[in-house]
């Protein structure tokens, strides 16, 4: 068994496809790992951005608010899977109903925010374990991208091995999150020595602000919610109706959850430190410090680190849909050899590295970047969902088109709220990053369509391009340095090519030059001999020069053909003891401004060494 088979599995054949597609139970674990994960930080978020004296008043009407927004956006996109049952993510819904421009901006924000997605739950995952095991405390980057390069590694196995290892460690902490709730409902908290004073608090210009700030930090636990409806395809049949019960149990699951911590942090008056989560002092004060709260703990840090697993399945197949439309490079279409996108993933987990190493695993800081790109992709899809009802109508239309233009309105609302708190926190990073990967895409969208614009035959027809040898007679070009089997083997192709051939050197060591002169009319050939000067040393451009002089010579034979001898190690690390000067020589031809449209044609001739 090689390491690659170890590492990744055997390779899958096309038609095991549909055993690689998930149940229910196994796709809630995969795609709710995300949208779960959040409610380990998203209360946080909210007690940090309102501080101890505010928190005590408002957090539970925010936390409200946002699980009001859970269940408005869980509905609107239970709609969006009913309507595009092949896959509905919010590329694929406004790029079909709201235009070109619209599709990009929202597969440019959903790319951020799978990225991010990676990033923050790893570095929250690295949290968890160093509020356990403060000694950890100065390798939260060496946890981050080892959970990483696991994760990466599980994806590239394929979905079943990634769901297998997901299902029960998802369920697991559910299940403790749950047990932590239930345990805080019924515990007393610990009387202090001085509370927290109720005194009514004036709703000012200040309070406001702090409000929208929290609200907009809380929103973070509505990321993920999309990626059911990006990834229908990969369920069991009935696909759409097995991705919207998933969808409904999922929201459900969150939105209890999140309100559930949110209440026991606000009846424990929990406050933020910079030692210990908001989940660790839960966990405390419910479990105590023994078993259980070192289980929390430790599947806190699990279920986050996973959590990056919902973008390595979102990310890959938006990746894939724009790979097919031609607006990334079409390797990133491919799947690998056990039936995953292997582009796309490797891809993901090279972007998530360097912002956990640039941002040192610090999650606060990451935060502000990543609820803009998901509010951006909710409010484009529903947009797109809504433009789409009124274009086909059918039947409830116009029910079903009032409820997805109230997600709309409401996502968009959320979204000015999050641009006017975070941006300068580290939203303006996302903002700038959207119109340069929209630019991006256009540019190798054009690229491409100039490319198939090229190569596609002229009128006329094929017949007209097509010459027989005896009119064709090319002029030949071998360039060469000395005589070896290679040289002869290049030789032996190029006079059964054409009579008219002539073999080339570039004198950059006169002796060299000497020997091979000696060694050409010993040999007795019949092709002549060029030798060319090179003042300063140069290969490249004499050869260049001389080329220009051929094609110059016979028009009507069109540019001379280079037939390039070379060789090729026994192994491959053998190649740093040549100078590579076949594959400069052939990349200077390949590259340089052509004078005109016709392409010359470069042959090379390997010579395969045996040691």
């Amino acid at each position: 068994m090689g390491i690659s088979s170890f590492l990744f599995g055997n390779p899958l054949k096309t038609e095991s496809i549909e055993s690689e597609r998930l149940s229910k139970v196994k796709a809630l674990a995969v795609f709710s790992s995300d949208a779960v994960s959040s409610v380990t930080y998203a209360t946080e978020e909210i007690l940090l951005a309102l501080g101890a004296l505010l928190a005590a008043s408002y957090a539970m009407p925010v936390a409200g608010v946002i699980a009001a927004l859970i269940f408005v956006v869980s509905i609107s996109y239970w709609q969006t899977i009913g309507a595009y049952p092949n896959g509905g993510g919010a590329f694929a819904v406004a790029h079909e109903n709201l235009g070109e421009f619209f599709g990009l901006i929202a597969a440019a924000a959903l790319m951020i925010d799978y990225t991010l997605t990676v990033a923050v739950s790893l570095s929250a995952g690295a949290q968890a374990i160093v509020s356990a095991f403060p000694g950890f405390g100065n390798w939260s980057v060496t946890l981050c991208i080892s959970a990483l390069l696991f994760i990466t590694i599980c994806n590239l196995r394929g979905a079943q091995d990634s769901a297998s290892l997901l299902s029960s460690l998802t369920y697991v902490f559910i299940i403790l999150m749950f047990m932590m709730i239930i345990g805080g409902i019924f515990t007393d908290p610990e009387p202090v020595i001085e509370s927290l004073p109720t005194v009514n608090i004036d709703v000012n210009y200040v309070v406001i602000l702090l409000l929208l700030r929290s609200f907009a930090s809380g929103c973070s636990a509505l990321t993920g919610i999309e990626t059911i409806a990006g990834g229908v395809t990969v369920f069991k049949k009935p696909q759409s109706r097995n991705a919207q019960i998933t969808l409904l149990i999922m929201a459900s699951i969150l939105g209890s959850l999140f309100i559930g911590i949110t209440f026991i942090a606000h009846k424990f008056n929990i406050c933020i430190s910079p030692n210990e989560t908001a989940i660790s002092q839960i966990a405390h004060k419910v479990f105590g410090n023994g078993f259980l709260y070192y289980a929390t703990q430790i599947m806190t840090a699990c279920i986050l680190m996973l959590a990056a697993n919902s973008a390595f399945t979102g990310f890959p197949r938006l990746a894939s849909i724009l790979a097919q439309k031609k607006y990334i490079p079409t390797r990133f279409a491919n799947l690998g050899d056990r039936l995953a996108f292997s582009n796309g993933i490797i891809m993901l987990a090279l972007v998530a590295t360097l912002l956990i190493w640039m941002f040192n695993g610090d999650c606060h800081s990451l935060i502000p970047l990543y609820s803009l790109g998901v509010f951006i992709s909710f409010t484009l899809s529903q947009a797109g969902i809504v433009r789409r009802f009124f274009r086909l109508r059918g039947k409830n239309w116009i029910i079903k088109a009032f409820i997805s233009t109230i997600g709309a309105i409401t996502t968009f609302i959320t979204l000015l709220i999050i641009v006017e708190s975070k941006f300068i926190h580290g939203a303006w990073i996302v903002v700038i990053l959207i119109p340069l990967l929209f630019t991006m895409f256009k540019k190798i969208n054009r690229r491409y369509s100039e490319t198939n614009t090229e190569l596609d035959l002229k009128k006329g027809g094929l017949g007209i391009l097509l010459k027989s040898k005896s009119e064709l007679m090319p002029k030949v070009v071998v360039p060469v340095s000395r005589i070896h089997k290679g040289t002869l083997a290049a030789l032996r192709f190029a006079m059964s090519l054409s009579d008219d051939v002539v073999a080339v050197v570039v004198n950059v060591d006169q002796q060299e030059v000497d020997r091979l002169k000696l060694a050409w009319r010993s040999m007795n050939f019949s092709v002549p001999l060029t030798i060319l000067r090179s003042p300063y040393r140069s290969v490249i451009t004499p050869f260049l020069d001389f080329l220009a002089e051929q094609d110059a010579r016979a028009p009507e034979k069109g540019k001379a053909i280079v037939v390039m001898p070379s060789f090729v190690p026994g192994e491959i690390w053998q190649n740093v003891l040549h100078n590579q000067t076949a594959t400069i020589m052939k990349t200077a031809l390949l590259y340089k401004n052509r004078a005109s449209e016709q392409t010359r044609v470069i042959v090379e001739i390997p010579y395969q060494m045996k040691m």
